[in-house]
């Protein structure tokens, strides 16, 4: 009954090398120059098993905003979940997890600098599943009733938009947030 566990918590670890390994490569030279030969050199994983596992240059850059889309709603949620009994504190506490945490996200940057190729900056903003439906169904099912579906998905763009083109400190852009969360209430 192990080795079914064993093989799977293998094929985990494996894949989190592999992404990784691409993070640190496009970071380091950008996404046009990432390779599928580079990220095995890199990752120590076979590229017959990369392929394998990944798939293509565009389902391995899937793969990495996906896991990054995890991490930012992990966050998200502890801001949420700090404030139980204020919807409006829970949402700023939020905000500022994913606006710090944007901030700081080397893959983000990596996307935004000029540059860049656009294939990863089409799949982060063009692709609504990726990242906006994503968060608004993530952030909608931990609120739930509490807060109109319109409200969620205009926060989420929200701060997404503040993410992408950052034109205030984050101070005031949950500050915006809670201006935008007490027009719903």
């Amino acid at each position: 009954m192990s080795a079914p566990a064993f093989y799977t918590e293998l094929r985990a670890l494996r894949l989190e090398r592999v992404l990784d390994a691409s993070v640190e490569l496009i970071t380091e030279e950008g996404w046009d120059r990432l390779s599928i030969t580079k990220v095995a050199q890199r990752s120590g994983v076979p590229r017959q098993s990369l392929h394998k596992e990944v798939g293509t240059k565009a389902e391995l850059g899937r793969a990495v905003v996906d896991r990054e889309v995890e991490r930012f709603l992990a966050r998200v949620q502890e801001g949420v979940a700090a404030h139980p009994d204020s919807l409006e504190d829970g949402i700023a506490a939020a905000a500022r997890h994913a606006l710090d945490h944007g901030r700081e996200n080397a893959v983000l940057a990596a996307v935004l600098r000029p540059g860049h190729d656009h294939g990863l900056l089409e799949l982060v903003a063009v692709h609504p599943d990726v990242v906006l439906g994503n968060a608004v169904q993530a952030l909608g099912a931990q609120l739930g009733a509490a807060a109109p579906e319109a409200m969620v998905d205009t926060v989420v763009r929200l701060v997404l938009s503040h993410l992408l083109q950052p034109t205030v400190e984050v101070d005031q852009a949950v500050d915006r947030v809670r201006h935008v969360v007490r027009g719903f209430a």
